[in-house]
């Protein structure tokens, strides 16, 4: 394969960033799109400047022998159904996250990758984010010396912080129906902050967490949980809160988080990601009695960019990209745990989630 046509399932608000990556790669054409609503892939379309096939069902896509891959960016709910039947179909698979609302339904996705000679990865963009990956490139060089903490802090803005970016009538109707989602925000944000944690410093021995509902089912706070890393006298803690009425500068969503990693050697900083709330370098290294800044790429799109450059580039290189059904499913397990810590008030193994 040199070139990786693409269809793209689901033209809804978060399309405007997963789609860009796509359309700047000159070894992909976008040639397929498929959304409920016809006139929103129409609109999609029009807005960037692609003439593809609109199709009727996903079926239809499925069914379309020019289409080599699909990008999947529809709701949790119908992601063990459509990854598996694109698998069987023939075609490559990056689906959105959260992979699956349960364990079994990744057990399932993981049999259909298992009987597949194609591709399948969950799009986590927080993995291609440039100051996460300068951090982890700092982690793996042996920078920051043993770690003994990673700490992340998010905090939602209940005001619309930013009236420019797009988001499509009705886009949280189904995150906030309880009989379609595992959780709330935690659930679905806070499984980029676990991949992230677990990207830098491994897998998780056990979790201990106190998770609060609200009246809304999105907003699940204040919450923390906190974990300790399986063979490495290392802890991670997640903290996640509200400030309701303050304005929160950003280009997309009202959340920002900061993320901080404590080795023998120093203390790394990641100071913005979804938001722009601090006035500071993206990455900070405090070491050797100095402080190190690094200005890389921090517009949070641009992790979006690198998750579609990856997987296309995957596939014409025939590699795996970036989390891969196994990474999927420890990501999965170690989310569902914060719920299941909190609700028993024990400490619970991931691995023991089925």
């Amino acid at each position: 394969m040199d070139k990786v046509n693409l269809a793209i399932v689901g033209c809804g608000t978060i399309s405007q960033l997963n789609a860009p990556g796509y359309l700047e790669h000159n070894d992909c054409d976008v040639v397929a799109l498929y959304d409920p609503i016809t006139e929103r892939a129409e609109r999609r379309a029009s807005q960037w400047g692609i003439a593809p096939r609109f199709h009727e069902s996903f079926e239809d896509v499925l069914n379309d022998s020019t289409v080599d891959a699909v990008e999947l960016l529809t709701p949790t709910s119908l992601h063990t159904e459509q990854i598996i039947a694109a698998l069987d179909a023939g075609k490559h698979v990056s689906c959105q996250k959260p992979i699956a609302g349960t364990v079994a339904e990744t057990d399932a996705i993981a049999e259909a990758v298992a009987r597949s000679d194609k591709t399948f990865r969950v799009t986590e963009n927080f993995l291609y984010y440039p100051p996460i990956v300068k951090a982890k490139e700092l982690i793996d060089s042996g920078a920051t010396g043993e770690l003994s903490m990673v700490r992340i802090r998010t905090v939602w803005s209940g005001i619309e912080s930013n009236k420019s970016y797009e988001v499509e009538e009705g886009a949280l109707d189904w995150r906030r129906d309880a009989s379609l989602n595992a959780g709330g925000l935690i659930y679905d944000d806070g499984w980029h902050k676990v991949a992230t944690a677990m990207w830098w410093a491994g897998d998780v021995e056990r979790v201990s967490s106190i998770v609060t509902k609200t009246d809304d089912f999105m907003m699940e706070s204040p919450s923390a949980a906190i974990w300790k890393y399986a063979d490495k006298n290392c802890l991670a803690v997640f903290e996640y809160a509200s400030a309701a009425n303050m304005p929160l500068r950003t280009k997309y969503y009202p959340v920002d988080e900061f993320m901080e990693i404590i080795g023998t050697n120093g203390v790394l900083w990641v100071t913005r990601c979804t938001g722009e709330m601090l006035d500071m370098p993206p990455v900070v290294f405090h070491h050797d009695g100095t402080t190190t800044s690094y200005q890389v790429p921090m517009d949070w799109i641009e992790s979006f960019k690198g998750a579609a450059r990856d997987f296309v580039d995957s596939l014409i290189e025939e590699r795996q990209p970036n989390m891969d059904i196994r990474f999927a499913k420890k990501v999965l397990q170690t989310t569902l745990a914060f719920y299941e810590a909190s609700e028993t008030e024990q400490w619970v193994r991931p691995e023991t989630l089925t």
